[in-house]
């Protein structure tokens, strides 16, 4: 079982990691610290199953709440980057209208 506790510890550390990747804008180490954090607990799962005592409850429980977290966090950076590219859309059609506005004037 101290495999599975093991396995698990590393899975919560790879989140935290995540956190601070997602926190940072690093957005491709971000990605790259989810998978290895899939494969990991992928690795503890059959570890997992065989936990007749729930010794690995509370890592399971804090990776559940960790990722119920990140994905919190995801979709705010989600939905801010959504915000800036729709500004930036505007911004650019608002330009786009100057630039037509001032060349008709000066015909």
């Amino acid at each position: 079982m101290n495999q599975g506790v093991s396995l698990l510890d590393e899975a919560l550390s790879l989140a935290r990691q995540e956190m601070a990747a997602l926190a940072d804008g690093a957005f491709d180490r971000a990605v790259e610290l989810a998978e290895r954090r899939q494969e990991v607990i992928s690795m503890a799962w059959p570890v997992l199953a065989d936990d007749r005592e729930g010794l690995c409850r509370d890592q399971v429980m804090q990776l559940a709440d960790m990722q119920d977290r990140l994905s919190g966090v995801a979709v705010a950076v989600r939905d801010s980057l959504r915000a800036d590219l729709q500004r930036s859309r505007l911004e650019r059609q608002r330009m786009h209208g100057y630039h037509m506005s001032v060349g008709q004037a000066l015909q």
